[in-house]
């Protein structure tokens, strides 16, 4: 109960008495408000000098959608009760995107408080965890001190990885109407499993002779060329983001590269990747497995503040770019300067791929049909992929 509005009042009262009347009584009555007055405010002030917090976050890899306990403490390192207290965790907000409801309880002397959260991680991100929030009033209801407890702890939350089954990248030819197909990435004088059929395996990879004696389809998968190459670029270009609700567009970029990174490295296929960040080149390689923690790490942190444009950023790297690396670009924006880039790609004998990343519901993201369909009909792989789209879906089909 907020009780200053009584005392106000009868302070003017009194004071008024005191100053036209005099006498020891008033003086009395006065000095006996002051001190109603300054004792709770001394009270409060000492509390609020001791009071500390702490909070505690779980250890260990972190990704986009996990739940996660958060637990903080209070510590009331005073001699004196707290009769009210209102805690409030401005973390779950940062963290989650939700306010944390305020918390009200007293705290006996030397006593802790001790809450517990359980959040989804809404998205991936470096975070400089806040701060929380304490308001302590005395017993009167007079005074509201606020004292703010920051946390030192950071946390870090990877893009979520969809694990991929495959991601075929094919060298494409245009035949009249035909789509003529071949693994880019495959060795077929090697043999490295049997499998059975699976609907959209190739014709050529079925091992007649074989299947004839078992009387079902069996499918030859073969091992990866030695001399393979991956180079997957990100268009960051600012321009592009600025509109980007929520970071829907950069989330997306990010899964969808971390993911294909995943994929490859697994084979033991090498990938080089670049994008920027703001005016620096950022460029990440890897083969193996255990090469990919400095991809998560920049992808957790990615951010769409390229400061140039696209073609600008690729442009100077094309002709140092292995002649037959497949090429994959993951891009909000398809227009016209980005179909000429595609062209260029393969007129000097590498394998363009484009994954163009839309957040339809908002309204963001540049898809030019016409150039979708100009890039089709040169055999150049499209892949569409809105914020709400099933990554492993999309790219798992032969052909975007």
């Amino acid at each position: 109960m907020n009780s200053i509005k009584y005392f106000i009042p009868l302070f003017i009262i009194i004071l008024a008495f005191v100053l036209f009347v005099g006498g020891i009584m008033p003086y009395f009555l006065l000095y006996i408000l002051l001190l109603a007055f300054l004792v709770p405010l001394v009270h409060s002030l000492i509390i609020l000098k001791k009071i500390k917090g702490n909070i505690r976050i779980p250890k260990g890899t972190l990704y986009a959608g996990n739940r996660i306990i958060l637990d903080y403490q209070i510590n009331n390192n005073s001699r004196f009760y707290i009769p009210h207290m209102e805690i409030q965790s401005h973390i779950s907000k940062q963290l989650a995107g939700i306010d944390s409801p305020k918390v009200n309880t007293s705290l006996n002397p030397k006593e802790s408080f001790t809450h517990r959260e359980t959040l989804v991680l809404k998205r991936r991100g470096y975070y400089e965890l806040g701060e929380i929030e304490v308001n302590i009033q005395d017993v009167f209801g007079i005074y509201k001190l606020k004292r703010k407890i920051r946390s030192k702890t950071s946390l870090l939350v990877y893009p979520e990885t969809v694990d991929l089954s495959s991601f075929i990248i094919t060298a494409v030819e245009q035949s009249g109407e035909l789509l003529v197909e071949d693994p880019a990435f495959q060795d077929r004088s090697r043999i490295s499993s049997l499998r059975n059929y699976r609907e959209g395996d190739s014709v050529k990879s079925i091992h007649w002779k074989l299947s004839a004696k078992l009387d079902h389809l069996v499918i030859k998968d073969y091992e990866n060329r030695g001399d393979t190459h991956v180079a997957i670029f990100i268009d960051n270009y600012q321009k592009f983001f600025s509109k980007d609700v929520d970071r829907r567009l950069e989330d997306r970029a990010a899964e969808v590269a971390l993911s294909i990174v995943n994929y490859y490295i697994s084979q033991n296929i090498p990938v080089s990747f670049q994008t920027q960040y703001e005016e620096e080149l950022v460029h990440i390689e890897g083969q193996q497995k255990s090469h990919i923690k400095p991809f998560m790490d920049f992808l957790a942190r990615f951010k769409g503040n390229g400061a140039m444009d696209f073609n600008s950023f690729l442009n100077p790297k094309i002709d140092i770019i292995t002649k037959d690396t497949t090429v994959i670009i993951i891009t909000p924006n398809l227009d016209k300067s980005m179909g000429t880039l595609g062209i260029l790609l393969k007129t000097k004998n590498l394998k363009p791929l484009f994954i163009v990343v839309t957040d339809k519901e908002n309204n963001t993201g540049n898809l030019n049909l016409m150039v979708q369909e100009s890039l089709r009909q040169e055999g150049v792989p499209i892949y569409l992929l809105d914020c709400k789209s099933n990554i492993k879906e999309v790219l798992e089909e032969q052909y975007g």
